[in-house]
């Protein structure tokens, strides 16, 4: 009998472990949705025409290196953007003003 009950006993802490062993722990906040375009271009609104036009900005046309310059320069005169929404702001400009596309070194531009 006793040894039926140390079986017994065995058998509900080898179940208790694999049960507790499959509860899911805790789990992590799911990252925040990447802000909408309207919400960037409000961003890039309330940013950028304290000092421009809007049209301004679009006259220029850069690649996203050159338009990450330009905004960590208007940063460092007053821009009030953080580094998450300068990054956004970013993207958003070298998508909506990309630098024109050059020709091939090899292939003249059209006339």
């Amino acid at each position: 009998m006793r040894t039926t009950s140390i079986l017994f006993s065995l058998a509900a802490l080898a179940f208790a472990v694999a049960a507790a062993a499959q509860e899911p722990g805790p789990q992590p906040a799911p990252a925040p949705a990447p802000p909408t375009d309207a919400e960037v271009k409000a961003m890039f609104e309330s940013a950028c025409s304290s000092c421009h036009d809007t049209g301004f900005v679009g006259e220029h046309r850069k690649t996203h290196a050159d338009w990450e310059w330009t905004v960590s320069q208007m940063i460092s005169r007053g821009a009030e953007l953080n580094p998450d929404e300068a990054a956004v702001l970013v993207d958003y400009l070298a998508k909506t003003y990309p630098a024109p596309e050059t020709p091939p070194a090899d292939k003249p531009p059209p006339t």
